[in-house]
């Protein structure tokens, strides 16, 4: 289990380089603006730069695992998958330098939504990360992240101003199509295999922090993310 911690911290680390070190560079070579923008709105840039990375980085992996990797299916709950749990301390590394980020740019309070989210990502990452058990829907919760990119860029393209643009229209129709598949289409298929562990008790053996995050906090996401789906198609 340590080798989990130190891969989240390393991710802490790793994360918090590309906001202070390759974000600004990055974004001032794909947007000749950038240096124009007030600088609020540059971290803000920045922090949606490492969004892009890490979303990417994130997708490829759960998707792998979610396509190919067979070992990791509905049955077999009670397997320990260390791809997984890796994969896992990503997103709690990640979450973490996301915290630190909005904790440097005053906006930890102002920003409760994202704030609350982030809170629930890293208790759901933490049982993840510190609990064998149920691999593939721990990755059903992974998959989503295939929209984060599309829809750091869209912010991105707003603040430099290129609202009016074949690149913002591309990309807006891209986080549409990665939004319905990781997080809306995904739905029905996490309750129709998730269910019969329910109805057996299985689930229940595995403690409350996996009733809390597998069925409660999973409901509560779906509702918001249906939510926010309807509001990006209105």
């Amino acid at each position: 289990m340590l080798l989990y911690f130190i891969n989240a911290a390393c991710n802490v680390v790793l994360w918090q380089a590309v906001f202070w070190r390759l974000a600004p560079n990055v974004s001032l070579r794909i947007f000749p603006s950038y240096e124009r923008v007030e600088e609020r709105d540059k971290l803000v840039i920045n922090r949606n730069v490492g969004s892009v990375l890490f979303g990417s980085s994130l997708s490829l992996l759960s998707w792998y695992v979610f396509l190919f990797r067979p070992d990791v299916n509905p049955e077999m709950v009670d397997m320990d998958s260390p791809v997984v749990r890796h994969t896992v301390a990503m997103f709690v590394g990640h979450t973490i330098s996301e915290i630190l980020v909005m904790t440097y740019r005053g906006t930890l309070l102002e920003e409760k939504a994202m704030l609350t989210h982030h809170v629930s990502s890293l208790f759901s990452g933490y049982v993840g990360l510190t609990h064998m058990g149920f691999p593939y829907f721990v990755v059903l919760f992974l998959i989503s992240e295939v929209s984060t990119p599309f829809v750091a860029l869209r912010e991105n393209l707003y603040l430099v101003g290129m609202v009016n643009t074949k690149a913002y229209l591309v990309n807006g129709y891209l986080m549409i199509i990665t939004f319905f598949l990781g997080r809306i289409a995904v739905i029905p298929h996490y309750w129709y295999h998730i269910l019969p562990h329910v109805v057996s008790g299985k689930i229940f053996q595995f403690g409350w922090a996996f009733v809390f995050t597998g069925i409660i906090l999973w409901a509560v996401l779906n509702v918001l993310n249906i939510y926010c789906f309807y509001k990006i198609v209105k």
